[in-house]
């Protein structure tokens, strides 16, 4: 059965929204970051504090905001990566899709646990969805969400500072409506 996992916008490697859908992101989340903070002690010694329990209701606002921003980290290291190898293995570098919204050298990273489903804007907008691994690609619905929700309700908003977090409630609602209706 197709799910959503989560979505993040970044304006250049900021991330400027987050909407986790369902408990399988919080989860990982949390192991991503245990993962990283166990490295941290490896490689620091005793320096580096314990890792948390990996329940979601033992953990801290504060906690948990500092688990989204290494999460994040990881996630735009993962894309970054991703994306230097298909320019490198693309044949002439440049991309040729003017008709496109997307600059981005791939839309879809699919493994056999989720589905990582991207756009990349010439402004340095960056949309990614996690999703399982049977949902086809959302390349228009990330289109539609860019062109109708970011611009006309986000950056045409004149209280809205460019690369600021996205606080708007409305905006979360529409855009979990528009992805699980094309899920």
């Amino acid at each position: 059965m197709p799910e959503l996992h989560s979505f993040h916008i970044f304006f250049r490697k900021n991330c400027i929204h987050r909407y986790l859908h369902s408990d399988a992101a919080v989860t990982a989340v949390k192991q991503c970051t245990s993962i990283v903070s166990a490295r941290e002690r490896s490689n620091y010694g005793s320096q580096c504090k314990e890792p948390d329990s990996t329940d979601p209701k033992d953990s801290t606002e504060e906690d948990l905001t500092e688990k989204y921003e290494q999460y994040e980290k990881l996630l735009i290291g993962f894309i970054c990566g991703l994306t230097s190898f298909c320019k490198t293995i693309h044949v002439t570098n440049e991309l040729k899709r003017p008709e496109r919204l997307s600059v981005a050298y791939f839309n879809l990273c699919a493994t056999s646990n989720f589905s990582m489903h991207y756009l990349e804007t010439v402004s340095g907008y960056k949309l990614i969805c996690v999703t399982s691994p049977d949902v086809p690609s959302l390349e228009m619905t990330m289109n539609a969400i860019y062109t109708d929700l970011i611009t006309t309700m986000v950056l045409s908003n004149p209280l809205y500072t460019i690369g600021s977090i996205i606080t708007f409630p409305e905006f979360d609602e529409i855009v979990a409506k528009t992805l699980l209706a094309n899920i």
